[in-house]
């Protein structure tokens, strides 16, 4: 599958959050909890109207609730829009 991301949305790999303690509710696999509100993703597609610095392969620092899920039949996407980009992880 191949997926192109327009509009200034960079589509990006999340991290999944690794459990630090023990709960007693169960989340579905591949669920990403809200507690921490920034999160470190990888990019690994940008639209044609991104710029510089932001580029496939870097890390970037993104507010956890602004990465958007899409799922088309081909298994999930995570999607961001530049502006929501706080840094990136040198």
């Amino acid at each position: 599958m191949s997926f192109t991301p327009c509009n200034r949305y960079l589509l990006v790999q999340r991290q999944p959050m690794q459990e630090q303690e023990e709960t007693l509710i169960a989340l579905p696999e591949g669920t990403f909890r809200a507690e921490n509100r920034y999160e470190r993703v990888l990019i690994e597609g940008i639209s044609s109207e991104v710029r510089p610095p932001l580029a496939v392969g870097k890390a970037v620092v993104v507010l956890s609730h602004m990465v958007e899920e899409v799922d088309f039949g081909n298994g999930p996407v995570y999607l961001v829009l530049e502006n929501h980009v706080l840094g990136i992880v040198e």
